[in-house]
């Protein structure tokens, strides 16, 4: 008997080894996957006023082609975090990271506003099936336990692809006239690659890994079976069936109001801060030096912010189910004044100082929401859960807040659009920031705040429904 139970203990353990190191693999494909993500999307982030400029096109121009991309993304979430529920996760990224990497390439062959709005176009359609599937190919690898600090360290990945994104358009952007389009040429290329290796992945079954953490704590299954917590509708064939089933859950609808109000914020300011400081009227740096700064405040404050909330969240989480949503709540709403503040200052020390701030506090949310979005939803459901959340704070949130902004500074500009011309548009773009994004972002906080009371039932309901969902297909 004690040969057999030290038997059983090294097959755990020789099973438990070997989970790990796929699991390790997973992430490290997904993270260089979401590093070529935010390099190739904020490629013409760091480029865009010498783009616009070369191309004649005006400050609102830059709001335009970044709504188009937005707009496509959002479309094409539901119909592919659907797919993914009912699919192998790895092909889902594997066919997203070929698609969005030969729009890149496409970009780089724009001569006037509509070549270059169709290629951010197509470009949303690739990085729309990348994030609901990676996110969930992720959540069957890694357990509820420590999911909030890999959804971190996963984000750590997209912030230095919006560092290299920024340096790379605005460094090879200033070299000489038609220099940007370079930059999207050789951007392009590493995407082939990684999308052969995520073909290659071990696709997990649903709900593996917290499967696998019951086996070694069969205390927790035993909560499971004492669990009165109503479960959630299964998975069905049924795309409307299953939107209104996750709406009802009402973390879901937390999260996704609380995003919606942040992305709003969150697109305008990494969209418009490079071109912000290239203005002249307020810190007139160079194409390059704006490029940098932007991408090393995002990466490094970002970086920052985002590992900590990360872990604050899982710590908090152990006593406080709504621990994940509440510490997005606080850090947006910390973080309103600072950026009001960064806005308003015209001293660039303290401007760096302030928006430093912004972006580590705004940064709490990135792997708390995201372990939370997968929480509360029953694992078959939770490439949905992630495209129904985004497809509403995308669409209610940034798909159109870059337009509107580039069109408040032009209107704020008594010239009719010659500031942006001669390079001195920037009181006029702090003044469109200031007043949309600092509300939203005072309204996100409140919604994660308040909203954190209903996560412990959600989370018991989401179980519950796993472990009755298990118990139906073992065999008796």
């Amino acid at each position: 008997m004690g040969n057999e139970s030290l038997s059983s203990c090294a097959d755990r353990s020789a099973i438990g080894q070997r989970s790990s190191r796929q699991a390790r693999h997973v992430f490290w494909v997904i993270f260089a996957i979401g590093f070529l993500n935010y390099l190739d999307r904020n490629s013409l982030t760091g480029a865009a006023n010498v783009v616009a400029h070369e191309l004649g096109l005006g400050i609102d121009s830059i709001g335009y082609i970044a709504s188009a991309f937005l707009i496509v993304y959002t479309i094409c979430l539901i119909p592919i975090g659907f797919w993914a529920d009912h699919s192998k996760r790895k092909n889902i990224v594997a066919l997203s990271v070929a698609v969005w990497s030969i729009a890149t390439a496409l970009t780089a062959f724009s001569f006037n506003f509509l070549s270059l709005f169709l290629s951010r176009m197509i470009l949303g359609i690739g990085e729309a099936g990348y994030f609901p599937a990676g996110t969930a190919l992720l959540s069957d690898y890694f357990s509820r336990e420590k999911r909030s600090r890999i959804m971190s360290w996963w984000n750590i990945g997209q912030l230095i692809g919006v560092l290299f994104g920024f340096v790379i358009g605005g460094t090879v952007a200033g070299l000489y006239v038609g220099s940007w389009r370079l930059a999207f040429i050789f951007t392009s290329i590493p995407g082939l690659a990684f999308a052969f290796l995520a073909w290659r992945l071990r696709e997990p079954r649903r709900n593996e890994a917290d499967e696998e953490q019951q086996t070694f704590q069969p205390a927790i299954a035993e909560e499971k079976e004492q669990n009165t917590s109503h479960p959630i509708a299964p998975v069905t064939g049924n795309i409307f069936s299953q939107f209104r089933d996750l709406l009802k859950i009402k973390t879901l609808v937390v999260l996704t109001i609380m995003q919606m109000f942040a992305f709003f914020a969150l697109s305008v300011a990494v969209i418009f801060l490079p071109t912000f400081l290239q203005q002249k009227d307020l810190y007139d740096l160079g194409s390059g030096a704006a490029g940098i700064f932007s991408g090393s405040v995002i990466v490094v404050a970002g970086s920052i912010g985002t590992i900590g909330g990360g872990y604050l969240a899982d710590l908090l989480n152990r006593r406080n189910l709504g621990a994940r949503v509440q510490v997005c709540g606080i850090g947006f709403l910390i973080s309103a004044p600072t950026f009001a503040l960064a806005l308003l200052v015209h001293n660039f020390t303290l401007f760096a100082l302030l928006v430093s701030m912004t972006a580590v506090l705004t940064s709490f949310y990135t792997g708390p929401s995201a372990a939370a979005t997968q929480d509360v939803v029953p694992s078959a459901l939770r490439a949905s859960a992630v495209a129904v959340t985004l497809l509403i704070a995308h669409a209610l949130g940034d798909t159109f807040s870059p337009t509107l902004v580039g069109l408040l500074a032009r209107l704020f500009d008594p010239t009719g659009g010659t500031h942006f011309a001669a390079s001195r548009a920037g009181h006029d773009l702090a003044l469109a920031m200031l007043i949309t994004c600092t509300p939203a972002l005072i309204i996100a906080g409140l919604v994660g705040i308040i909203g954190a009371r209903w996560m412990k039932a959600d989370v018991e309901a989401a179980m519950t429904t796993d472990y009755l969902e298990r118990q139906a297909v073992l065999p008796s």
